[in-house]
């Protein structure tokens, strides 16, 4: 048997991670301490892990949907998010800095309900989300972040509003062969 054919055995195919746009920000998760991917994890029976890196930034390019002047400061928050140990999906979220200056934002573990529940203490709670998907073949350092071979990603692209004025951006990336994605509404 090649090495190849040896670590695709040993590992075995990606988990599937099943992405419940409306139950995963819930208000009712945050409540009860759960963080999104904590509580993916718990329903769908992996075993959750992360690394977490967090910096500043001027807001450049990120100035505008956030209000603020492109010199600006905004805290970036790059994770990686393990499933049973294995690379399942990349994360990075930012924030003005107006917002996160000496919070637990701007830690590597935000504690209980994660972010969104520290923007509901800071008074920045969530009150509207818009998500836009695509799909994109990984680069070389997203194949080397989720330790993947050449594949195609499907990227999420989330603007957080609370009231008129965008808090959060953040872009999940995702191995489209690994992941669903659901979505629930009411009918018009």
């Amino acid at each position: 048997m090649s090495a190849a054919a040896e670590h695709q055995d040993h590992e075995g195919p990606p988990r599937l991670v099943r992405l419940d746009a409306r139950e995963r920000l819930s208000r009712a998760r945050r409540d009860r301490g759960e963080g999104a991917f904590l509580a993916d994890a718990a329903a769908q029976g992996f075993t959750p892990g992360s690394a977490t890196q967090v910096w500043f930034e001027p807001a450049a390019d990120f100035a505008e949907p956030f209000g603020i002047r492109a010199g600006d400061e905004i805290c970036v928050r790059d994770r990686v998010l393990r499933a049973d140990g294995r690379p399942a999906m990349l994360a990075v979220s930012r924030y003005p800095r107006s917002i996160t200056a000496g919070t637990a934002l701007e830690c590597t573990d935000t504690g209980p309900g994660g972010a969104p529940a520290r923007l509901d203490e800071l008074g920045h709670g969530a009150t509207r989300y818009a998500e836009v998907v695509t799909i994109a073949m990984a680069t070389e350092l997203e194949r080397r972040a989720l330790d993947i071979d050449p594949a195609p990603l499907l990227h999420l692209r989330r603007t957080t509003w609370s009231g008129d004025r965008v808090v959060e951006l953040t872009d999940v990336k995702v191995p489209a062969l690994a992941a669903e994605l659901h979505y629930t509404w009411d009918a018009c």
